[in-house]
């Protein structure tokens, strides 16, 4: 039996117009080391609970009832947002994160509570569904792998473990975008670098798509275990020789990749700056994320030592693309 626990923190806002949500979540996840934020999604039964007798049970829904749902669910529900906490001093840092949150003008209610680790897998399959990033690149939640028509060539099969990467999240999706504009200029005798990895899913994808070997890179021992975890579920049985899960404490830049993934937070990229340049080679490329769109202009200019090749957005978050020349 599991009697392994989680805490949540489950926090009410009661003024979303004037609320950076974002900036929030940014620092509830860098200061406050938050293991997974989810913001509520609206699901079909939350959708036919607005309607009442109207719910639809198929067909088009006139676009009336869309800015309906729309406007009820931005009063009533994506108000609402879960913060998850895991791991050493679970219960210290979500109470600390409680604390803080509650001191904003515009929250209504921070609750704590304890639950168990079964029920942590039941929530995020609420909210995780197969992904498509383009034509040839899906994420899939482990437990569709059996149901999915898409090809496993084209499939990145992700368990979501908490606080790591799963295509759901703008910035995971972002890079993804930006991998697969390049793909064309990378080669299988070409190595990865998947820098703050987590789930790993990342340098799965230039596995997938190109067959290189890849240095999987985390602080996090958990997200390690969980990279390797979405290794096996991906490639079981596959020769991986050349690729290789390192923590960073033992991690330096002694070789140069000509793909670098950095999807972390702005203060990593800053601190961690000189690693990362040193670890892409010549013609090489760097794709960074885990950024607000007004944090973009800031890190341009700190890796002014690269060429910027693009800027991706989805909503409020940013990835842009580097090059080394």
């Amino acid at each position: 039996m599991n009697d392994k626990k989680f805490y949540e923190v489950k926090v009410v806002f009661n003024n979303t117009e004037s609320l950076d949500l974002e900036s929030l979540n940014s620092r509830a996840m860098g200061e406050f080391d938050c293991d997974g934020v989810q913001e509520f999604s609206l699901d079909e039964p939350t959708v036919d609970k607005i309607l009442g007798e109207r719910a639809y049970s198929g067909g088009d829904i006139p676009e009336s009832v869309i800015d309906e749902v729309d406007d009820v669910a931005q009063c009533d529900y994506l108000s609402l947002v879960y913060y998850f906490y895991e791991g050493e001093e679970v219960e210290k840092r979500a109470s600390e994160f409680k604390e803080f949150v509650s001191l904003n003008k515009n929250t209504a209610s921070a609750l704590i509570e304890e639950r168990p680790w079964d029920d942590w897998n039941q929530e995020w399959r609420k909210h995780y569904s197969p992904i498509k990033v383009d034509e040839s690149l899906y994420v899939v939640p482990e437990w569709e792998k059996d149901k999915t028509d898409v090809s496993e060539e084209n499939s990145l099969f992700i368990y979501p473990g908490m606080g790591f990467g799963t295509g759901e999240h703008q910035t995971t999706y972002l890079c993804l975008k930006l991998f697969m504009n390049i793909l064309d200029d990378l080669k299988e005798v070409d190595s990865c670098l998947d820098f703050g990895c987590g789930s790993g899913i990342l340098g799965i994808a230039a596995i997938k798509k190109r067959n290189m070997p890849v240095v999987f890179c985390d602080i996090d021992k958990d997200a390690l275990n969980n990279c390797l975890q979405n290794l096996e579920l991906n490639f079981n049985g596959k020769d991986l020789s050349g690729s290789s899960l390192v923590s960073r404490d033992k991690f330096s830049a002694s070789i140069e990749h000509k793909l670098v993934f950095a999807n972390i937070l702005e203060n990593v990229l800053l601190l961690e700056k000189s690693l990362l340049i040193d670890s892409v080679a010549s013609g090489g490329y760097l794709i960074v994320s885990g950024l607000l769109n007004n944090q973009v202009d800031n890190i341009v200019e700190s890796y002014s030592e690269l060429e910027k090749v693009s800027v991706l957005s989805k909503d409020d978050w940013s990835a842009i693309l580097f090059k080394k020349v």
